[in-house]
């Protein structure tokens, strides 16, 4: 005998509606909370900066630092995290990485990049620390100078002490890398070569001033305009393009002068009998402060690292920077430490950003693999 029994279809029917709205609901409560989850929080503010307090460009003391807390730094008030500082090039403000490079466009923010790789798992949760270190002729090279302060103990000391003091970091070198573009390439460079005992973790992106070499040397005729322009203003200097402005913020930075009124440096380079020569001591200086020319000495706190990273686009606008690199990754070999260089597709920033970005591929993810959590 069949014992079985029928229900009535309609009512069956009306059950499994319910339960599949019952179910949508429910994921998309699931959804909305995950993307929220995702969200981490950016925050601007001052530091002030006694390192930079004695300086004679009329430099700003109080810098702004754009500071990106990741999505369960308010959830979870115990959690402490890695930090990662990121360096930006000349002409640049921390507000280059948080503003989007290109509009109306995902990927394009430094908040973007980590909102969407923690919530793809490309890398995990970090505090990323972005400072101004623009100066008022466009860049401080992240160097100690007596004309436009000492920015390296700024970043070093001044902002890493009062990150870790207001926020959950794990303060360790351990758990601190430093990475930057260009002139922030530079300076991750060489912070990390000077201050192992700081960061552990080192990426530099496009680095610039590695060395000598095509646009930086006397065969670049923005040294002969400057030579016999001798422009005081950033104005006068923008008359020859950018490279005149920019080699005197290189100067401002490497070889400063507090009694050269207007541009506060000397250059490397002078005219003699028609002819464009070295200049004593400033190109010895600008040679002092190129990593390439700096491993020698500094051998021993570069094996000290956990990582160190650069890369270079085969099509960089500016020409020495593909050479330099390749000459500080044969340096770096030649005395045994450990690094990896990598050249691609790519000019000075096109293949920075967007999910196919290095930012986001390349620069995160080595952070997340290296440092301590």
């Amino acid at each position: 005998m069949n014992t079985s029994t029928t229900s009535n279809p309609i009512k069956a029917h009306g059950y499994r509606r319910l339960l599949r709205c019952v179910w949508a609901a429910l994921l998309a409560c699931a959804l909305a909370s995950s993307a929220f989850a995702q969200e981490g929080r950016l925050l601007r503010e001052k530091v002030h900066s006694p390192a930079l307090e004695k300086n004679v460009t009329q430099e700003a003391t109080d810098r702004a630092v754009s500071i990106y807390l990741p999505p369960s730094y308010d959830l979870s008030p115990n959690n402490r995290y890695p930090v990662v500082y990121l360096l930006h090039g000349i002409g640049d403000t921390d507000e280059t990485w948080t503003t989007p490079w290109l509009k109306d466009a995902p990927w394009q923010s430094l908040q973007d990049v980590m909102n969407r790789g923690i919530a793809e798992r490309r890398f995990g949760e970090m505090i990323v620390v972005m400072p101004d270190a623009r100066t008022n002729w466009g860049g401080s090279f992240y160097t100690n100078s007596s004309a436009t302060g000492n920015w390296e103990d700024f970043i070093v000391s001044d902002l890493v002490h009062y990150i870790d003091g207001k926020y959950r970091t794990l303060a360790r070198p351990e758990s601190r890398g430093i990475a930057g573009h260009s002139m922030g390439g530079y300076g991750a460079i060489k912070l990390g070569m000077k201050h192992p005992d700081v960061y552990s973790v080192v990426y530099g992106i496009n680095p610039a001033l590695l060395g000598w070499g095509q646009d930086i040397s006397a065969d670049n005729p923005a040294f002969d305009f400057i030579l016999t322009k001798q422009p005081k203003t950033i104005e006068e200097a923008m008359k020859g393009g950018f490279y005149p402005v920019g080699i005197i913020v290189v100067a401002q930075a490497f070889s400063p002068n507090v009694n050269q009124p207007g541009t506060f440096a000397d250059l490397p380079f002078k005219r003699m009998d028609g002819k464009i020569e070295k200049a004593e001591p400033a190109y010895t200086r600008w040679t002092e402060n190129m990593p390439v020319y700096m491993v020698d000495k500094y051998v021993a706190n570069l094996k000290k690292l956990r990582g160190l990273k650069f890369d270079s686009g085969y099509e960089d606008e500016f020409k020495h920077i593909p050479p330099t690199s390749r000459s500080l990754s044969a340096s770096l070999t030649k005395n045994g430490v450990n690094h990896v260089f990598e050249e691609y597709n790519g000019d000075h920033r096109n293949r920075m950003m967007g999910r196919t970005g290095r930012l986001a591929n390349e620069v995160l993810p080595y952070f997340w693999m290296l440092l301590d959590k």
